[in-house]
C-alpha cells in the first residue's frame, strides 16, 4: 500500500491535447527562483507549517491565442485556488510558476492527497500529485485569527482568537525568512485570556508580515498564523473615475511571493494612465523595453521616494509614455506614464497591467511591505473585480507633461570621502541620468597595508563586486578599485565600501561620473 501511495505521488499524468503545447518538465517544489527559470528540486510532502507549495513547468511550442489554466485541487477534489493565464504569445518555450499558500491558509487544515493540474485551451495537459501532512499535535492550541490596534502610538495590542488555550500560555511573534523558515521576535505573556482568546501587548512593529504561535504549558504549539501590519497614506495608482481590475494581490498564485509578496497587479478596462499613489520624488527608468518572456524583469518602471524611508514602484510601463522627469517632485494622483506590458508579463489582461509595490529599499527588487489603499481599504476582496480610484489631481493627464521641481543634481567630483574599519560598511547613493553612455566609479585610499572592497547595486538590484557581477571591474587587489560600466541602468545606484584589512579606521575617497542626490534624498536613503 505504501509503495502504491509513493508511486502515485511521483507519477506525471501527461495527456497531449489537440493543441500545440507540450510540457518537457514539470514538478511540485518548495522553492523557486525569482530571477530565472532555473529547474527547482521536486517535493511531494508538505507540512502544515510550510509557507507554500509551487508548481513549476516549462511549456513548449506555444502559439498565439493558446490559453493555460492552473487549478489546485484539495483532497475532496474541489478547486482551492486557480490561475488563468488567458491568451499567450507565440513562443518556442515559456516558463511558468504557480503557488499554493499553506501556513495560515485553508490548505494547512486540509491534509491529504492534493493535485495540481494544468489545462491548455480547456483540455487537460498534465497533473501532479502531492501531500499535505496532518497536524500531529491534535488537541493542542489552535489560532484562528489575529487582530491588532494602536500601531500609530508604537504600542500594539494583539487579540489572538482560537481554541484549546491552557492557563499561562506563551504567545510568540515571528517572521518568515527568505530561506522558508522563520525567526522569533518576541515571547509574550498574555495580559488577559479565556480558553478562546488571548490579549497581549508589544511595542510597535513596522509594516510587514508577521506570525503568531501559541504554546501551552504542556509544550504543545499551534501552527503559525500570519497577520500583516500595513503602511498607510497610499491611493490606487489609476486616475480617478476610471474602471480597472485588480488581477493579482498579495500571495497571488501567478507571481506574488518572495520579494513581491505584497504587490498588486492592476489591469486596464478603458483608462490607461498610471498616477502616483503618494507624493514624493520620482525616478524614471524608461529603458526602452518591450514585452520579454525570457527574462524576469520589471520592464520600464518608475520609483517614487516618499521621504519617510518608503518607496513605491510602478512596473511594466509603456516605453516613451513617461510624463515626469527623473528627479521631479510629484504629488499624489499626478500622472506618471501609460500602462504597458514591458518586461516579463503573462496572462492578466494579455500582459497589460501595472505592478505596484511599496518597499523600504530604493531598488524595485527590494522586499515588499504590506500597504493599504485609502480609496479601497479591503483590496483583497476586489481581486478580479472592477475598482474605481478616488486618486484625483489637477495633473492626472498622461497626454501631457507637467513641469515640476527637480531635485538638484549638480555634478561634483570627487563626491565622497569617508572612513571604515575592518568588517564595517559605508554607503552612499548617486544618480545615473538618462542618456549616460558610461558609469564610472573609482575608490582609492592612501595606506599600502590597508585593503577595501568596492560594491555597486543598480536600480534594479543587480550587485556589482568581486563576488557579484564583475562587468567593468578592475579587481579586488588594486588601489584604486574601479568600475567602468557601459550603457548603465538609469536611476539611483548605491555605492558601498567594505573594510577588509587594516589596523584602524581607513580613510578613502570615491569619485564617480554619477550625480550626488540632494541632502534630503541622501538622508531618506541612509537607513535602507
Amino acid at each position: 500500500m505504501r509503495f502504491q501511495v509513493l508511486l502515485g505521488l511521483c507519477l506525471l499524468t501527461l495527456v497531449r491535447p489537440a493543441g500545440a503545447i507540450t510540457v518537457k518538465d514539470s514538478r511540485v517544489t518548495a522553492s523557486v527562483s525569482e530571477e530565472s527559470c532555473r529547474v527547482p528540486k521536486a517535493a511531494s510532502l508538505f507540512q502544515p507549517t510550510d509557507r507554500q507549495a509551487f508548481l513549476w513547468f516549462q511549456a513548449r511550442q506555444v502559439r498565439s491565442g493558446d490559453q493555460l489554466h492552473v487549478e489546485w485541487l484539495d483532497p475532496s477534489g474541489a478547486v482551492s485556488t486557480a490561475a488563468d493565464y488567458g491568451e499567450l504569445p507565440d513562443a518556442a518555450k515559456l516558463c511558468f510558476t504557480s503557488q499554493l499558500p499553506i501556513a495560515g491558509f485553508a490548505p494547512a487544515s486540509q491534509p491529504g492527497n492534493w493535485t495540481v493540474r494544468v489545462l491548455s485551451s480547456g483540455r487537460p495537459l498534465f497533473s501532479r500529485a502531492f501531500q499535505i501532512a496532518a497536524n500531529t499535535d491534535a488537541g493542542g492550541p489552535t489560532v484562528t485569527g489575529v487582530t491588532w490596534s494602536g500601531v500609530r502610538a508604537q504600542e500594539i495590542d494583539f487579540t489572538v482568537t482560537g481554541k484549546n488555550f491552557q492557563p499561562n500560555p506563551l504567545v510568540f511573534i515571528a517572521q518568515y525568512t527568505r530561506s522558508g523558515g522563520w525567526t522569533y521576535l518576541a515571547s509574550l505573556q498574555p495580559r488577559s485570556m479565556t480558553p478562546n482568546q488571548l490579549t497581549v501587548h508589544y511595542p510597535g512593529l513596522p509594516a510587514n508580515e508577521y506570525l503568531v504561535m501559541v504554546q501551552n504549558p504542556d509544550q504543545r504549539m499551534s501552527r503559525p498564523m500570519p497577520f500583516v501590519i500595513a503602511t498607510e497614506g497610499y491611493k490606487l495608482p489609476t486616475a480617478a473615475g476610471e474602471p480597472w481590475v485588480i488581477t493579482q494581490g498579495p500571495y497571488g498564485t501567478f507571481s506574488h511571493w518572495g520579494n513581491a509578496l505584497h504587490a498588486f497587479d492592476i489591469a486596464p478596462q478603458s483608462g490607461r494612465c498610471i498616477v502616483a499613489m503618494k507624493g514624493g520624488v520620482a525616478y524614471t527608468h524608461d529603458l526602452g523595453l518591450a514585452q520579454d518572456h525570457h527574462h524576469r524583469s520589471f520592464g520600464n518602471y518608475i520609483t517614487i521616494d516618499h521621504g519617510n524611508g518608503e518607496f513605491s514602484h510602478y512596473a511594466h510601463l509603456a516605453t516613451g509614455s513617461f510624463v515626469v522627469e527623473n528627479g521631479q517632485r510629484v504629488e499624489q494622483g499626478q500622472a506618471l506614464a501609460t500602462v504597458g506590458n514591458s518586461g516579463y508579463t503573462l496572462g492578466e489582461g494579455g500582459g497589460y497591467h501595472v505592478h505596484v509595490s511599496v518597499t523600504r529599499g530604493q531598488a524595485i527588487s527590494s522586499p515588499s511591505v504590506p500597504f493599504q489603499f485609502q480609496d479601497l481599504p479591503d483590496a483583497s476582496r476586489a481581486i478580479n473585480r472592477t475598482v474605481v480610484s478616488a486618486n484625483a489631481s489637477p495633473f492626472c493627464n498622461c497626454r501631457e507633461k507637467h513641469a515640476g521641481a527637480v531635485v538638484s543634481q549638480k555634478h561634483m567630483e570627487p563626491q565622497f570621502s569617508g572612513q571604515v574599519s575592518v568588517a564595517q560598511w559605508w554607503s552612499e547613493v548617486v544618480t545615473v541620468p538618462k542618456g549616460s553612455k558610461m558609469f564610472e566609479v573609482s575608490l582609492s585610499w592612501p595606506g599600502s597595508n590597508d585593503a577595501l572592497d568596492l560594491h555597486l547595486v543598480s536600480p534594479s538590484g543587480r550587485h556589482y563586486g568581486w563576488y557579484g557581477d564583475t562587468t567593468g571591474y578592475s579587481g579586488s587587489k588594486t588601489n584604486p578599485q574601479e568600475f567602468h560600466l557601459p550603457k548603465p541602468e538609469i536611476g539611483m545606484w548605491r555605492i558601498s565600501v567594505e573594510g577588509v584589512r587594516g589596523s584602524g579606521p581607513i580613510e578613502f575617497g570615491v569619485e564617480t561620473t554619477g550625480r550626488k542626490p540632494s541632502p534630503q534624498l541622501v538622508a531618506s536613503s541612509a537607513g535602507q
